[in-house]
């Protein structure tokens, strides 16, 4: 798919058994940068999944949810992606879905409850901050309700979305 100037896409290498993230700029006929290498990352795990990338909208950031547990009990990294180094930023127990702030500074992402596992907290990190004093953004009280953030089409608005089996509600707030 095309977004923000880059094709984005994944692929198998022969005899491989994870996926490779990758991006080219502009067309498909430009060079390849990796994003993740899946293969790489799975080494020494039993499990590994990755359910979620979001690129920053600035380009230069990306965001994704990686579980080794199998339980999706996922720990939310981050990577530069001029560098390829991963960031210190690390939250763990969250749910895969996450969204970049307009200003690419901030993700929101849903906090899960330790015991029950439900994700029921969303959250807004900022990069270089201690994840312990993200602050809450909202907060579903309703057991029978999931949670889940998106965005617009566009990327103006961030949408935080709560359904259950017989009704569902969104919150919208500007992405800026």
């Amino acid at each position: 798919y095309r977004k923000r100037g880059y094709w984005y896409y994944k692929r198998f290498d022969a005899g491989e058994e994870y996926p490779v993230h990758a991006r080219k700029a502009g067309s498909l006929q430009a060079d390849e940068e990796v994003l993740l290498d899946l293969d790489e990352l799975a080494r020494g795990h039993d499990f590994y999944d990755v359910a979620e990338l979001e690129v920053s909208p600035d380009n230069r950031l990306l965001a994704y949810a990686e579980d080794t547990v199998g339980r999706r009990q996922y720990t939310l990294r981050f990577k530069d992606l001029a560098t390829g180094r991963v960031l210190p930023d690390t939250i763990h127990n969250v749910e895969a879905a996450m969204e970049w702030s307009a200003d690419g500074r901030a993700v929101l992402y849903i906090e899960k409850d330790p015991q029950t596992l439900l994700g029921s907290k969303v959250r807004k990190h900022v990069l270089g901050t201690d994840p312990a004093t993200d602050p809450l953004v909202y907060e579903e009280t309703d057991e029978s309700f999931y949670v889940d953030i998106g965005s617009t089409k566009d990327g103006r608005y961030l949408v935080i979305h709560s359904q259950s089996t017989v009704s569902s509600e969104q919150r919208c707030a500007e992405a800026a």
